[in-house]
């Protein structure tokens, strides 16, 4: 049977790792939460192949995420929700842009669903990475050409992480957090490294961000 739920139900989820420190409704019914912690983030691709590899950390409402495979072009992506900013570095050219805080990276570098949750559906509970989740289908209504449609995504949720722990998107991609480890994080991971030089423009760092051209 499906649930119909609100917007609250949504920043909940969209919104993964940095619901308590931000305040968003919702989030302060759940268990109590791990704010800080780093994991591995695989992305799987439709046949089961591992396209990607990240390294993630979590401090309340900063996140950084470091790409590690492929080893080309590998960038730091670092969202503060807290100062509206995201910085984009380049780890090769050290280069760095410090510019404003992009929801729609922010979900698809997560594999957060992007759209108005129109319904979900409880399919038990399910281990990830050791750690006991929630499984669900939610449909998510998104603009499509001059009307919408309906995308279907499967979320893990654990009781100590707010993040999910695996996302299944509609075409089939499974973003995955693995090896989680909480412990006290060094501020200066959530900055802009000092020894990056400033560049004026996005393009300057990489002639287009990754996240928001995936075709996906």
């Amino acid at each position: 049977m499906k649930r119909r739920i609100g917007w609250t139900r949504f920043a909940w989820i969209a919104w993964g790792a940095a619901l308590l420190a931000w305040g968003i409704p919702g989030a302060a019914l759940a268990a109590e939460r791990a704010l800080e912690y780093r994991a591995e983030q695989v992305v799987i691709g439709p046949k089961g192949k591992v396209e990607k590899e990240n390294l993630l950390w979590v401090s309340g409402d900063r996140l950084r995420l470091e790409n590690v495979k492929p080893e080309k072009n590998r960038l730091i992506y670092i969202f503060r929700r807290d100062l509206h900013q995201t910085v984009t570095a380049n780890v090769a050219k050290k280069i760095a842009f410090e510019g404003a805080f992009e929801e729609a990276a922010f979900r698809m570098a997560l594999g957060l669903p992007d759209g108005r949750i129109v319904a979900e559906r409880p399919m038990g509970d399910e281990a990830v990475a050791g750690v006991s989740c929630r499984k669900k289908e939610i449909d998510v209504e998104v603009s499509f050409k001059k009307g919408s449609k309906t995308l279907t995504y499967t979320v893990w949720e654990a009781e100590r992480y707010a993040l999910p722990l695996r996302v299944k998107i509609p075409a089939g991609r499974v973003f995955e957090l693995r090896n989680l480890h909480e412990e006290k994080l060094d501020p200066a991971r959530f900055a802009t490294p000092k020894d990056f030089k400033r560049a004026a423009t996005l393009s300057e760092v990489l002639p287009g961000d990754p996240f928001l051209d995936d075709e996906d």
